[in-house]
């Protein structure tokens, strides 16, 4: 077994097993070092991935060769993101700020469409590549096409949330105005 492997797997583990025991016996700050651990782990899974260009969490130095490359990068970038989110939650759990940055994030939702966005693009991506995939006929048919299809519409929603996310940030009434009228636009009982 690779020790960055090891480390990674390690702090996510002893990560939610703190998080499980912080709320088990009601210590706080033990669930706030369960976050951050949970997501230090997987941070350093995405920096493996970025600077090695291969697959991050990987038991054995030959697992996943396929996923070299781009694939790796886009995995490695995701969880990145999602363990610096992880992070940041953390220390506003042990600020006491969680619950006002989820009441300012409920208004003005820009930071998290464009977080949204940027993680649909990179699953969108994920399923249009075809990494030393299998090939033939009736797989490309029945396999990649729908794959490709599928990963077209999620690159496409990721785009249209980070430009969603992007306007909410420069012209937050004009956002506000077309969130009023959209339920009546499509006929949605609120």
């Amino acid at each position: 077994m690779r020790l960055i492997a090891f480390i990674e797997y390690a702090a996510v583990i002893i990560g939610i097993i703190a998080m499980i025991a912080g709320q088990f016996f009601a210590l706080p700050k033990g669930f706030h070092l369960g976050v951050f651990m949970t997501g230090a782990g997987i941070a350093l899974g995405g920096l493996e991935a970025v600077v090695t260009r291969r697959m991050c969490f990987r038991f054995s130095e030959d697992a996943h060769e396929a996923y070299a490359g781009a694939p790796a990068m886009i995995v490695g970038l995701m969880a990145l993101l999602v363990g610096a989110g992880l992070i940041a939650t953390a220390y506003l759990l042990a600020d006491g700020l969680w619950h006002t940055t989820v009441n300012y994030l409920t208004r003005r939702p820009a930071p998290v469409l464009i977080a949204a966005g940027l993680l649909l693009i990179g699953i969108g991506a994920l399923m249009l590549l075809n990494p030393q995939g299998r090939s033939g006929l009736a797989w490309t048919l029945l396999v990649r096409v729908p794959r490709s299809l599928v990963g077209l519409v999620l690159v496409a929603g990721g785009l249209t949330g980070i430009g969603l996310g992007v306007w909410e940030w420069l012209e937050p009434v004009a956002f506000d105005r077309l969130v009023a009228k959209l339920p009546q636009k499509l006929d949605w009982p609120l």
